[in-house]
């Protein structure tokens, strides 16, 4: 799957909550064992290494005791699967990303930045190489925005000028969210899906980027 970085919402998301249930026929601990096995019986402790994720959640997410991690990324990556397939059971289990990444390459890493700033935490890129300019954030609350629900990460990029329908990241009142981007005014408006809300002027935020990737609530 290629990702055309531009501002084009059919193009952005990952998937949606009615494909999920629509084609899931695994569970994600089946699709997660298969995956393993085709990669020569990878270990629980080979896939922690080679994923940067702790064993413990391998082993839950192996076990069924997880419905799902925002670290799924992340071991799609190293087990050269689709993580659409491992985390929905959607399209084929190999992908673009389908070359095994058993030793992480640091330069596919994109930082998680929250309220604070920059952590120690990243997430590895599902589209290549990362520009300097892509942040991760982890959403930690419902956006009020559809396509954002709590649980995904949005990947941004804080250089590209935002059009109108456009979801982009944006700090208001010390809270980080996700809203649509609607041309007007002298710098534009943050809204979301329920229009009883009032558009919020951009010049009284902080306009962070534009998400180009998002990957969905994947606890569900």
């Amino acid at each position: 799957m290629s990702i055309n970085l531009y501002n084009s919402n059919e193009n952005l998301i990952f998937n949606t909550h009615d494909y999920k249930f629509a084609f899931m026929k695994t569970t994600l601990s089946e699709r997660l064992q298969k995956a393993m096995k085709y990669r020569g019986n990878m270990t629980q402790g080979a896939l922690a290494e080679a994923s940067g994720v702790a064993q413990p959640t391998i082993w839950r997410l192996v076990n069924g005791k997880a419905k799902g991690s925002v670290k799924l990324v992340d071991i799609a990556n190293a087990l050269g699967v689709n993580v659409d397939w491992l985390a929905n059971g959607i399209g084929e289990m190999e992908g673009p990303n389908n070359e095994q990444k058993f030793r992480l390459d640091k330069s596919l890493n994109i930082s998680v930045w929250d309220e604070t700033g920059e952590t120690n935490d990243f997430v590895l890129s599902p589209m290549g190489k990362p520009l300097p300019s892509y942040r991760a954030y982890v959403l930690s609350r419902n956006t009020g925005c559809a396509e954002a629900p709590n649980g995904s990460i949005a990947i941004v990029d804080t250089e590209i000028t935002p059009g109108t329908g456009d979801l982009v990241i944006a700090q208001v009142n010390n809270s980080i969210s996700v809203y649509k981007f609607l041309d007007g005014g002298s710098h534009g408006f943050l809204s979301v899906d329920d229009n009883r809300v009032p558009l919020i002027d951009l010049s009284s935020a902080l306009f962070i980027g534009v998400v180009v990737f998002l990957v969905r609530d994947f606890r569900r």
